[in-house]
C-alpha cells in the first residue's frame, strides 16, 4: 500500500475505485479491456492497486458518456491526448461537432415522435363517446384478421 507524504493512502483497490468513480467493478475492467482505463500491474502477491490516474481516467469516461459521446468517441479524444495541442483541440472540436450533430438529430426524432403522439392523443381525447376511436379504426385496416390469408 502506497502512502503519500501525509500519510494517506495513494493506491487503492478496485472496490474502492469503483465506489469513489460512481461506476461497478465489472465496468471498471470492462474499461480495462477496451483500452479507456490503464490496468495496474498485478504484484506477483495480492491484488491489484489503483491510483489517481485510474481514478483520473474512470471520471473522464464518465464525464464523456454524461455529454453523450461513445466510448469510440472517448477513446479517439484519449488518442489523441499523445499528440501536439493543436492538432488534439482541432480534433476534438471535429468529434465534438459530430457528436452535436447526431444528438441534435435525435432531439428532431424526439420531437416528431412527441408531436405523433400528441396528435393520436388529442383524437382520442377528442373523440364523442358514442363515436368509435378513430385510432382503433385505422390500426383495424392493418391487422390481419384471423382464418383469412393473404394470397
Amino acid at each position: 500500500m502506497s502512502r503519500d507524504m501525509s500519510g494517506k493512502r495513494t493506491m487503492q483497490r478496485i472496490g474502492n475505485v469503483a465506489r469513489k468513480s460512481g461506476v461497478s467493478v465489472e465496468t471498471i475492467r470492462f474499461y480495462e479491456r477496451e483500452g479507456l482505463v490503464e490496468q495496474p500491474l498485478k504484484p506477483l502477491r495480492g491484488q491489484r492497486e489503483y491510483g489517481e490516474k485510474q481514478l483520473t481516467q474512470l471520471s473522464y469516461v464518465r464525464l464523456g458518456q454524461e455529454l453523450g459521446l461513445t466510448l469510440g468517441d472517448v477513446r479517439a479524444i484519449q488518442s489523441l491526448a499523445t499528440g501536439e495541442r493543436a492538432a488534439f483541440c482541432s480534433s476534438v472540436r471535429k468529434n465534438l461537432g459530430a457528436r452535436l450533430a447526431k444528438i441534435e438529430e435525435q432531439i428532431e426524432a424526439l420531437h416528431r415522435k412527441r408531436d405523433a403522439l400528441q396528435r393520436w392523443l388529442a383524437q382520442c381525447e377528442a373523440r364523442d363517446t358514442g363515436v368509435q376511436c378513430p385510432l382503433y379504426n385505422q390500426l383495424q385496416t392493418l391487422v390481419r384478421k384471423p382464418g383469412r390469408r393473404r394470397s
